[in-house]
């Protein structure tokens, strides 16, 4: 994708204790602000690369906090921390794990983005022994670790593999929105992902995504993400302090707040992506 992920805006500094950290080495945390002069004239893939180009980091660190409700409205709290790093040539490398609850602390999901191929994923499950499991692209409509996310979610997006149409603007509480609708045109893709299309409403001042709906194969909508509680890191730079994913069918919501975040290399390491890190306890510590 280029590469915004809409899991862990991701997914989203609420915490007011802990102020964001940007680092210097990461051109896109001082760039100023792009203006554009008709944005009548975008299309919709312009206004994604807009997304990606005021949007990604470097390096991100994220500490978040998860609630899993059912549809009894049970709930059940998760703490995961959230690593991702790019590398050279459009490769780049994420990492999330628990923390808590005790049941399912070190559980992982590694994901290697490549420039020139699929992205490849990794799941880590310390209760099934030392050894990471490869995540099948015929996996990929599998919901991840009781959320209302699948791997397919998790996973970067090629733009060139998708269709992006750009349908009439919106408006709610007086913001401007594009609205966007995007279809695979890959015939792999196609054939793989769960997703008939998705539809995707972007503010038209800061180019944050605000809302994803997602159309199954039978082009039934099944659930809708609400990013929500944006801030401002810098003159370009905007996150979401919350996202709530809402499964119609399942009737089941996945809530994740983030507590802190930083933007500094030192904090997510090359030694993070590896296997033995993952595997030795190295991030939940």
């Amino acid at each position: 994708m280029y590469k915004y992920q809409f899991l862990f805006i991701p997914l989203c500094i609420l915490s007011m204790n802990i102020s964001p950290i940007f680092a210097l080495d990461n051109p896109l945390s001082t760039v100023s602000a792009h203006s554009i002069d008709d944005i009548t004239a975008l299309s919709g893939r312009a206004i994604l690369d807009q997304v990606s180009e005021r949007h990604d980091q470097a390096y991100e660190f994220e500490v978040q906090d998860m609630i899993l409700v059912d549809r009894a409205g049970n709930k059940e709290q998760r703490e995961m921390h959230r690593y991702k790093r790019e590398l050279d040539a459009g490769n780049s490398r994420s990492v999330s794990v628990f923390l808590a609850p005790s049941g399912i602390k070190g559980v992982s999901l590694l994901t290697w983005k490549h420039a020139d191929s699929a992205d490849d994923q990794w799941m880590y499950l310390p209760a099934y022994g030392r050894k990471m499991k490869r995540i099948a692209k015929g996996g990929r409509k599998n919901y991840f670790m009781g959320t209302d996310y699948t791997f397919e979610d998790l996973a970067t997006e090629e733009r060139d593999k998708f269709s992006y149409q750009r349908l009439a603007d919106e408006q709610r509480d007086k913001v401007p929105l594009f609205v966007i609708k995007a279809l695979p045109i890959d015939a792999t893709l196609q054939k793989e992902s769960g997703y008939a299309f998705r539809k995707l409403w972007v503010t038209q001042d800061t180019f944050m995504v605000m809302q994803v709906d997602f159309f199954d194969r039978r082009e039934r909508l099944i659930k809708r993400q609400l990013n929500s509680e944006a801030v401002q890191i810098n003159d370009i730079l905007w996150r979401h302090n919350r996202t709530e994913m809402n499964h119609f069918q399942h009737k089941h919501q996945t809530i994740t707040v983030i507590r802190s975040r930083r933007f500094d290399s030192d904090s997510v390491p090359e030694k993070a992506f590896k296997e033995r890190a993952i595997i030795n306890g190295l991030l939940t510590r």
